[in-house]
């Protein structure tokens, strides 16, 4: 497998471990999380949540139709992958980042009853983001990247 493969596939990589880890950790003390863990002051917290629905907790479905879409999902990712060329770095990048948060929560689906364990809460007051974990920042940074590439494509053939 060439460089020009593995480098953009070491940011899924990466966005894998450290989901996993994290999630781990936080399984770990989970009576502490209970009770809200400030990190700096009120805007970010770590607190334990197990999320039902996808994004956002949006459309709890159910584990089996869950698991299904993310299995889709990641067979689309991977295929996208493998068919954009290896001079498109950050729309491959953006793909891996992707392809990495899917997969930490397809884990998650599979082996915690169709749930996700979401752990990052940011927000003032009363006024919260909703409560997410690495994977979805990968899915959130990749999906912002790979938005931006597909927004800026072909801007310079066309000047």
């Amino acid at each position: 497998m060439s460089l020009r493969l593995r480098q953009p596939l070491l940011w899924a990589a990466l966005v894998l471990v450290l989901d996993f880890f994290t999630k781990r950790l936080v399984l770990a003390n989970i009576e502490a999380l209970r009770a809200k863990v400030s990190v700096i002051g009120d805007l970010v917290r770590f607190i334990y949540v197990r999320n039902s629905g996808s994004a956002m907790g949006l459309f709890p479905v159910g584990r089996v139709v869950l698991v299904g879409v993310s299995l889709a999902t990641t067979a689309v990712l991977v295929f996208l992958f493998l068919r954009t060329s290896a001079e498109l770095v950050w729309r491959r990048t953006a793909l891996a980042l992707i392809l990495g948060g899917a997969l930490g929560n397809l884990i998650d689906r599979i082996f915690y009853d169709g749930m996700v364990v979401d752990f990052i809460d940011l927000g003032i007051g009363v006024h919260r983001f909703y409560t997410f974990n690495v994977a979805d920042m990968g899915v959130t940074i990749g999906g912002v990247i790979l938005f931006m590439c597909l927004l800026l494509d072909g801007r310079d053939s066309h000047e």
